[in-house]
């Protein structure tokens, strides 16, 4: 097993996308990345806490732990640490996250940190570090240590995490993702006396997907007030989780039936659907989070652009607060995105007769763009700052799941939609805005 100590600077080590403690799409950025844990709306990285603990130095004690892959530095272990360095040493990425982080005594030296020692490892002896460190010393909390496992040492999927695979519901509620409510909870005594069964990577349902819902819902409340605990009505004692649901619903709560029942992991999982968050006394703004297509409402020059991106808001108007007929229509707007960036080339390149008649114009429309992005000097005029910068530096994928969703060939999710919709909104408002000065 290789390990050496090597100083790399800052700037040259990325994060870990595949970090258990909240994995995100291969594609995202650091800036993505950063964005996304000084929001830290599922409370899993807490930097607040962390910049304080450091406090003015960095403790040379605690080195991240580096992979080299395909010329890159990744950080595997220490990403909490790198991440807070990144972001008080890059202006652009400090300024646009203003007010994110707050310290109690301004990090002088952790700014000047432009190098720092690393131990750097083949990727065998970093998951071996890893697993001793947080596993087994028990540092991460239970769908941290199962999604580790599960993706990195080659053990089984734990049914917690296929329920949070399949309902979102530990991710979206960060008081259930505890041991006990793994072990005891969700055990599969508990899951089959409340109606719920998990078969080869599925959960099925002795009832409908609302009452589903409904009572994944209550349990959700029992263990968020405290009502289901360590301490109040444990549920490692059998009956217990099913006599405290039904004094706490009017839903008559039976015995899991395998005649009766159906597969509910199918059923659309976004930031809206299936299991509802919890609200938090002071929740965090996301403007990510936005439930509207494009991110806000486009005042665009009357044309065909305008005409199409009014009828797609409206029918998505109509379907999105139904989950079932949201789910039979995502495909279409998978599709109408790249259609209305098809229209939106033609009208640009409309002068240039020998180009508007070529077919994939999109993507030629797109390279504009990109190109005339990079060149603002406010980059802030893009409302979608963290996606539209995270594509501009091909840190998000952006192209190729349009191209997809066209051909029906890539399965669509409405957090996807949303958050393509949002680099779409930039580039129709940037070239096609009503009076637009620009």
């Amino acid at each position: 097993m290789k390990q050496q100590i090597i100083t790399i600077p800052i700037d040259k080590l990325y994060l870990w996308t595949e970090n258990p403690r909240d994995p995100v799409d291969t594609s995202f950025s650091d800036y993505e990345i950063i964005k996304k844990a000084v929001e830290d709306k599922n409370l899993k990285w807490e930097l607040p806490k962390l910049v304080n603990k450091m406090g003015k130095y960095y403790d040379f004690s605690e080195l991240p732990t580096v992979v080299e892959h395909n010329g890159k530095y990744i950080v595997y272990d220490g990403n909490r640490r790198i991440a807070v360095l990144k972001y008080l040493q890059n202006k652009e990425l400090y300024q646009s996250l203003g007010g994110g982080l707050f310290f109690e005594d301004e990090p002088l030296e952790l700014k000047e940190l432009k190098n720092i020692p690393c131990n750097v490892c083949d990727k065998y002896t970093a998951l071996i570090n890893i697993e001793r460190k947080h596993v087994e010393n028990g540092t991460w909390k239970a769908l941290d240590r199962d999604y580790f496992l599960y993706k990195h040492r080659g053990k089984a999927k734990s049914n917690f995490l296929i329920i949070e695979e399949n309902t979102g519901i530990i991710s979206t509620n960060s008081k259930l993702n505890q041991r006990f409510v793994k072990d005891e909870v969700f055990s599969e005594e508990n899951l089959r006396s409340i109606g719920f069964y998990i078969n080869k990577g599925q959960i099925l349902s002795s009832y409908d997907l609302q009452t589903s819902n409904d009572i994944l819902n209550k349990v959700v409340e029992l263990i968020a007030k405290n009502i289901v605990s360590t301490r109040n009505n444990r549920p490692s004692k059998k009956g217990v989780l099913k006599s405290i649901l039904e004094k706490n619903t009017t839903i008559k709560i039976e015995e899991f039936n395998p005649k009766k029942s159906q597969n509910i992991s199918n059923y659309p999982k976004n930031e809206n659907s299936y299991v509802r968050q919890i609200s938090r006394k002071t929740p965090v703004s996301n403007p990510h989070k936005r439930d509207i297509l494009f991110g806000r409402t486009l005042v665009l020059r009357s044309s065909a652009i305008n005409d199409l991106y009014s009828g797609i808001c409206c029918l998505y108007d109509k379907v999105k607060n139904n989950d079932q007929n949201l789910f039979k229509t995502l495909p279409v707007f998978g599709m109408s995105l790249r259609l209305i960036l098809d229209v939106a080339g033609r009208e640009y390149f409309k002068k240039d007769a020998e180009k508007a008649n070529k077919d994939q114009l999109w993507k030629d429309f797109i390279s504009v763009a990109k190109k005339d992005f990079k060149c603002l000097n406010d980059i802030e005029k893009l409302n979608f700052l963290s996606l539209s910068q995270g594509w501009l530096e091909s840190g998000t994928n952006f192209e190729a799941p349009l191209g997809k969703w066209a051909h029906g060939t890539l399965p669509t999710s409405k957090q996807d939609i949303l958050q393509l919709s949002y680099i779409v909104g930039d580039i129709l408002e940037f070239y096609f805005k009503r009076d637009n000065t620009l």
